[in-house]
């Protein structure tokens, strides 16, 4: 009896361990504080200049999987843009459905700005950051059909942070579950 419950316990730590999700590596700008830690299969690519970013840096998967739809070497990409001081008062100013709606019409406006049609927006639950997702389809270029791009818009008092991948239609379904952990794993700045 003893042993079939210390073999009982044994395998449900066993089942814990493997299915808890495995850290990867985590970079942490030393000016902001502004940090994202993916995955393990993922790594911290090379931070970027952007207009639109006060710091945005590229996420690359080490295996291949899911894979890269377009050009770029970089599955994703995570940044953070700040909010100008008093532009927003409050998470539950954000949460409005005012204000909400808002903001997905202004993603939706800039998406077909940039040649992408919204095939998908979801809420994202959250009790720090008001948010979103957005899967996306380019609406031309070669083999477009095939791209989806996924965005998720995260909303706080301070900025916004947000993530970008690009991979194909086909691997869409396993790789929501891979980035919605980089999502997760997005911190604001902390100063």
């Amino acid at each position: 009896m003893r042993w079939g419950l210390a073999y009982a316990v044994g395998l449900s730590q066993l089942l814990f361990l493997s299915s808890a999700p495995v850290r990867g590596e985590v970079f942490t700008d030393p000016s902001t504080g502004f940090s994202v830690t993916v995955p393990a299969g993922f790594a911290i690519g090379s931070r970027r200049k952007d207009s639109n970013h006060e710091i945005l840096v590229d996420i690359l998967s080490q295996t291949g999987q899911p894979p890269v739809a377009g050009r770029s070497e970089a599955l994703c990409a995570a940044g953070f843009r700040r909010n100008p001081p008093g532009a927003v008062s409050s998470l539950a100013e954000l949460n409005a459905l005012p204000a909400l709606r808002e903001r997905v019409a202004e993603a939706r406006t800039i998406l077909a700005g940039q040649n992408l049609q919204t095939e998908t927006v979801e809420s994202i639950k959250s009790s720090e950051f008001a948010g979103f997702e957005v899967v996306s389809v380019p609406t031309s270029g070669p083999d477009h059909r095939n791209v989806r791009i996924y965005m998720a818009i995260m909303d706080r008092v301070i900025g916004r942070n947000d993530i970008v991948c690009a991979t194909t239609k086909q691997a869409l379904p396993d790789a929501l579950p891979m980035f919605r952990a980089i999502r997760d794993g997005t911190r604001p700045p902390t100063r």
